[in-house]
């Protein structure tokens, strides 16, 4: 009973319930997950893109989803740090002074153009809290962000279906 237990509170458990969650939900469970993974939730939207183009989605509709939950991720980071007071962020983030000295010299120096880099994981979404804490202007963060975060999937995308065409001519 007791191992019964664990693996049903385990990972195990979760991975199966993720797996069912994205085969019933398709396109909405990939804009689902993207939305987790543009915030501060750890999850590998890369792999799920991949396994869905496997599983025979469309793969422009997939990218697109992908794009458009990750963007939403992403908005929902800089808003919290734009409606957050940064003291406050920091003191939750555990970020040291030196280091939001030096994210807020970087962010100075070339502003808004740093939402571009926002797909990359765990820097991604500082980088978009601490363009709302400096208040960086809204609509060209999420213009730019948006630009990085379809150029990412979209290279994700073809990169699997180039792939998956060599693995299928041999």
């Amino acid at each position: 009973t007791c191992i019964v237990l664990v693996y049903c509170c385990g990972i195990g458990y979760m991975a199966e319930l993720i797996i069912e969650f994205l085969k019933d939900y398709g396109y909405l469970g990939m804009g689902v997950m993207a939305f987790l993974a543009g915030t501060v939730v750890p999850i590998a939207s890369e792999v799920l893109l991949v396994f869905f183009l496997g599983a025979g989605l469309n793969a422009v509709s997939l990218t697109l989803c992908a794009t458009l939950g990750n963007v939403i991720g992403g908005i929902t980071c800089f808003m919290f740090g734009y409606l957050a007071k940064k003291e406050r962020v920091q003191s939750f983030f555990r970020i040291p002074d030196k280091r939001m000295k030096r994210a807020d010299r970087l962010i100075a120096k070339y502003g808004y153009w740093t939402a571009f880099f926002s797909f990359v994981p765990a820097i991604g979404e500082v980088v978009l809290i601490v363009l709302g804490i400096m208040r960086a202007s809204r609509v060209k963060v999420f213009v730019v962000m948006s630009i990085g975060k379809l150029l990412r999937y979209s290279l994700i995308t073809a990169s699997a279906l180039g792939v998956a065409g060599l693995l299928a001519s041999v």
